[in-house]
């Protein structure tokens, strides 16, 4: 399997994705969010990229069937119902609904996957169901990593090199890796044994326990707490079982 792994989305633009698997990484925390609604019983997700098009589109779907979710630099958007801590969407809230959503790094990616056979969200919290998912798909793949604000991110860059690991390591799958590739599987590797740390210490782990969300950082560090695999079709992201009914 030839595997291209991407530090972030800048250069993504002009990637070949045709007949490829992509997965779409942002572990702080647009990725884990995603998971908790869809482990909380949500209809789907949609990301889109701005507060204006999101809200517009909750307003088309109607305020009993949909929420609002988002924030900029961290924080909720001013109006909307949710921001983006995955403790906010919960049974009461999001079950049942299709939840609307953008963020400041991870909604981005999205609308830039075009082409692909398979988008698959990808986080920590469901990092070993994502891996299962490719390597039995066996389509070349390629892992893209949100970063911030266009920056690197280490939290992005090790769950991109855990999911290289678990390819090679538990599904014996024969990879072909980019330089970037190489690097985080290096990364991860370099401290598997301590990715919470690793995590909480980086630039956007400290940024947002300093504005509060330090649980959400360990939420969003724990391996395999929310094995579900959100899968888009039709710009919509949904569990796998459902996203396969939609084809």
């Amino acid at each position: 399997m030839n595997a291209e792994l991407y530090l972030t989305p800048v250069p993504f633009d002009r990637v070949n994705l045709t007949d490829k698997s992509v997965v779409a990484i942002d572990v702080l925390r647009c990725s884990t969010s995603i998971c908790a609604a869809l482990q909380a019983g949500a209809r789907e997700v949609i990301p889109v990229p701005g507060p204006g098009e999101a809200g517009d589109l909750w307003a088309k779907l109607g305020r009993e069937q949909a929420v609002l979710a988002g924030e900029r630099e961290g924080v909720r958007i001013e109006n909307f119902q949710l921001g983006n801590s995955p403790a906010e969407f919960t049974a009461d809230r999001v079950g049942g609904k299709t939840v609307v959503i953008t963020t400041t790094n991870g909604t981005q990616v999205y609308n830039k996957t075009k082409g692909s056979k398979l988008v698959v969200t990808g986080a920590l919290v469901n990092v070993r169901a994502v891996s299962e998912l490719i390597a039995r798909e066996g389509r070349d793949l390629v892992v893209v990593c949100s970063g911030h604000e266009g920056g690197f991110s280490i939290e992005d860059t090790l769950c991109g090199g855990m999911i290289l690991d678990l390819l090679a390591s538990v599904h014996n799958v024969s990879l072909t890796l980019n330089d970037a590739g190489s690097l985080a599987l290096l990364l991860y590797r370099s401290n598997k044994e301590s990715l919470d740390q690793a995590i909480g210490q980086g630039e956007h782990g400290r940024y947002l326990s300093s504005i509060g969300f330090a649980d959400d950082v360990a939420t969003a560090s724990t391996v395999d707490s929310m094995p579900v695999v959100p899968v888009m079709v039709d710009g919509r992201l949904a569990t796998l079982p459902v996203a396969l009914q939609r084809q």
